[in-house]
């Protein structure tokens, strides 16, 4: 799990010309600005002013008697001074002014990249493509954010479950009761699993089933998985891998071992001994499942309940707004569209398009957007997105470095670097591992481009490796 300091209460600052948006939050109480309890310029005070909260549709729970809506004059009231700060800082380098509109949107656009780099580093860490995957939103202010997020990930597919704001609580509702038995085992798997190993495995099962029948789950309602946390000698990278139960190999941990470790760090040991360090097993006591109603099919093309402004990044557009439970199995939307439902607003941005499922989800196809031109003068937001951007592939570096290593200097002290330097050498990006070592590292670095540079050395060609182990 990875937290992301980024959500509707995060606060929005001005700092050394950047934007940047959290981790400080406003939390629930005093909340954003808009909550009318003097609170403090949050992620949704921008989505307000931007009309992608329309006060008129959201619960009107706000004020001393706890009956007014979100209160969007005093969002932009609190906007205003922060937009004449970034707008004198424009001035004094020499750059175009910015609406308060824009100066929102910027802040959006680097809310969504705080969001985006954890994602980026999860999956690569896990060895997974994020664009080969559908983005699954929860959350009421999540699918405010999905197209943008998914847009940035390559993502083409959207699913925001019919109850996203309250996901959560609905997830625990209908829970599977889970045990979990561990036992360390020591031991080498050849061309099977060891008898001792599977012999507790088995004996960790019926532990684990008794304990669920005792809590008044019938056999048939009881489902066990059985795990080998398995490695390579030599090395302490342990995967945790489940019983492969289809196909010719069938029960083979060590090819399932095989192909996950090539997934994750694309290479594989090939000649070294596989260890098993431990033995585990869940057992999983299903819950009763809730009976999902398919909604009714679409008779008819949708009608918005209105029309409003949203500003994106070609300026202001006109926006239909729908209620979800107004929609049937099969309406589409196209984007620009605002869906609202009882816990959450679902944003459609422009050159997307929305579908509702028969079960009254919805998914949105992603388009590629406007392409914005992005040029070499000094931008806070480009200047912040951009730094995310880079630090995300120094902290991937340092991800695989660590996962791959065997020496336990790197694997468990850090004891290493990972940075990303400019054409002449110079510290773009490095990550939190030791930064001790940049010092001589930039000027290993500098000492290697002056190095080949020149005739003598040669030239650098897209895909060379240099190593060094001295500064100069």
């Amino acid at each position: 799990i990875r937290t992301v300091a980024a959500g509707g209460g995060s606060r929005l600052f001005f700092e050394d010309g950047m934007f940047r948006v959290g981790p400080e939050s406003a939390g629930a109480h005093p909340g954003p600005v808009c909550y009318r309890k003097g609170g403090h310029l949050a992620v949704t005070d921008a989505n307000l002013v931007l009309g992608r909260l329309q006060p008129e549709f959201f619960p009107h729970i706000f004020g001393e008697d706890e009956q007014q809506p979100l209160d969007i004059e005093a969002s932009r009231k609190a906007l205003e001074p922060l937009t004449e700060e970034i707008n004198a800082a424009c001035r004094a380098q020499g750059r175009p002014e910015m609406s308060l509109e824009a100066v929102a949107l910027g802040f959006l656009e680097v809310a969504n990249e705080v969001m985006v780099r954890p994602i980026r580093e999860i999956s690569v860490m896990r060895g997974f493509d994020s664009k080969d995957h559908i983005l699954a939103v929860f959350g009421g202010a999540g699918p405010q954010h999905a197209c943008a997020i998914a847009r940035a990930l390559g993502i083409e597919e959207i699913f925001i479950h019919r109850f996203a704001g309250i996901l959560s609580a609905y997830g625990m509702g209908l829970a599977d009761v889970v045990v979990d038995r561990q036992q360390p085992f020591a031991g080498v798997y050849a061309h099977g699993t060891p008898a001792a190993a599977a012999a507790g495995l088995e004996t960790l099962a019926a532990e684990a089933v008794a304990e669920l029948r005792d809590q008044g789950f019938a056999a048939d309602r009881i489902t066990v998985t059985r795990y080998l946390n398995l490695r390579y000698q030599g090395t302490d990278t342990a995967l945790m891998i489940p019983r492969p139960e289809d196909g010719d190999e069938a029960g083979d941990f060590a090819a399932a071992f095989r192909a996950r470790y090539r997934r994750e760090f694309g290479f594989d040991l090939a000649g070294r001994e596989i260890v098993i360090d431990d033995l585990r097993v869940r057992a999983r006591g299903l819950a009763a499942r809730a009976t999902i109603r398919p909604i009714a099919a679409a008779q008819e093309a949708p009608v918005p309940l209105k029309q409003v402004d949203c500003y994106f990044d070609a300026g202001w557009c006109e926006t239909a707004v729908y209620d979800l439970d107004d929609l049937g199995a099969g309406h589409r939307l196209t984007g620009p569209a605002l869906i609202i439902h009882d816990t959450a607003t679902i944003l459609v941005e422009p050159d997307s398009t929305a579908e509702i499922t028969t079960q009254g989800d919805v998914r949105i196809r992603v388009g590629q957007g406007t392409a914005k031109q992005v040029g070499t003068e000094v931008d806070p937001v480009q200047l912040t997105i951009f730094g995310n951007l880079f630090m995300s592939i120094a902290e991937q570096m340092g991800r695989m470095l660590q996962k791959t290593a065997i020496s336990t200097n790197i694997k468990e002290r850090l004891d290493f670097s990972c940075a990303l330097f400019g054409p002449q050498g110079e510290l773009v990006a490095n990550a939190p591992h030791l930064p001790v070592h940049l010092g001589s590292m930039s000027e290993a670095v500098k000492a290697q481009i002056h190095r080949y540079s020149g005739d003598e050395g040669g030239r650098l060609e897209p895909g060379d490796v240099l190593v060094s182990n001295h500064p100069v």
